[in-house]
């Protein structure tokens, strides 16, 4: 015997759920394959289960994430702005923030900010400021985290819960 992919409906059947519960549950669990004669996306009856006893989203709290970083960044503005930061290449930036450079590289070609442009492949010559990463990677890692795209946040190598 071999595992079946099934579809929203025919989860819906099989489990005795209404389909728009399922679709819900599975709308940002990545597709375990395709279901078969067809485009659909589909899922193991595992995954389906599992995404079902998932709990509930906790409710949004505005100060959870970027909002929280700004609000923060505000209250302490003076001593966030006196002076000028140290710019930093991506392996002292990697040390600081205890990632490896490779990650910060993923984040670069990801759109991360940076004060010098250097090369795309390697990551030679660029130049970082730390709180234009440190409010990047928060928001990014943020939408993320929210979002539940564990296969997105993987592969822009965010969350290490996620990966």
């Amino acid at each position: 015997m071999t595992k079946q992919i099934y579809s929203i409906s025919a989860l819906a059947v099989e489990l005795g759920r209404d389909r728009r519960t399922v679709a819900s549950a599975l709308d940002r669990v990545v597709p375990d394959g395709i279901v078969k004669g067809g485009p659909h996306r589909g899922w193991y009856l595992q995954t389906a289960l599992k995404a079902l006893k998932a709990e509930p989203p906790k409710p949004f709290d505005p100060t959870d994430g970027p909002l929280g970083t700004m609000l923060d960044r505000l209250a302490g503005w003076r001593e966030i702005y006196s002076g000028e930061p140290p710019d930093l290449s991506i392996q002292d930036m990697a040390v600081i923030i205890g990632h490896p450079a490779s990650s910060v590289l993923t984040w670069l070609r990801a759109g991360l900010p940076y004060v010098k442009r250097g090369d795309f492949e390697t990551g030679a010559g660029f130049t970082l400021r730390a709180p234009w990463l440190i409010d990047w990677l928060c928001s990014t890692s943020f939408i993320a985290r929210k979002s539940g795209d564990s296969a997105s946040a993987a592969k822009l190598k965010l969350l290490k819960e996620f990966t």
